[in-house]
């Protein structure tokens, strides 16, 4: 049988109302589709309706990504504003280091700088880091001065 001849079965199987959800478990059910299945369901027999309603729900959410979280050209930073977010990232976990908190400052520091090139250059939201570096440094300095 070829796989026209089983499309035109499966199609004519179903009810006048169907829905394309119908059409889908289905082909799932018939294995004849088994993107998004696990290997568990690949092999099992028989699938039961919540299995299909799970194959189905995974396959939607994994569909559901908002489209800015998808499309990578429409944000696109440049080499300044992750240098900044960088900087200002490790800052704090150095200064929880008695020994390396001089370190933590320069960073910081440096974060604000790069975030600061970063807006000379026009990023968007290149302000996020330097407000970040400037917290980060109210906070190296009020911490050890609170804690004397």
């Amino acid at each position: 049988m070829s796989i026209k001849q089983e499309a035109h079965e499966i199609v004519e199987g179903l009810a006048e109302d169907a829905t394309w959800n119908d059409l889908l478990k289905l082909l799932y059910r018939n294995k004849k589709v088994t993107a998004g299945m696990t290997d568990i369901e690949v092999v099992q027999d028989q699938l039961s309706e919540a299995d299909l309603n799970t194959i189905l729900a995974r396959l939607q959410s994994a569909s559901s990504t908002p489209d800015d979280m998808r499309n990578t050209k429409s944000y696109n930073p440049n080499n300044s504003l992750t240098a900044s977010w960088v900087l200002v990232a490790l800052a704090p976990l150095l200064f929880i280091s008695i020994l390396l908190a001089p370190v933590s400052y320069v960073l910081a520091l440096g974060g604000i700088v790069m975030g600061l090139k970063a807006m000379s250059e026009k990023v968007e939201k290149a302000w996020y880091p330097i407000v970040v570096g400037i917290i980060e440094l109210v906070l190296f300095v009020a911490l050890p001065v609170l804690g004397s």
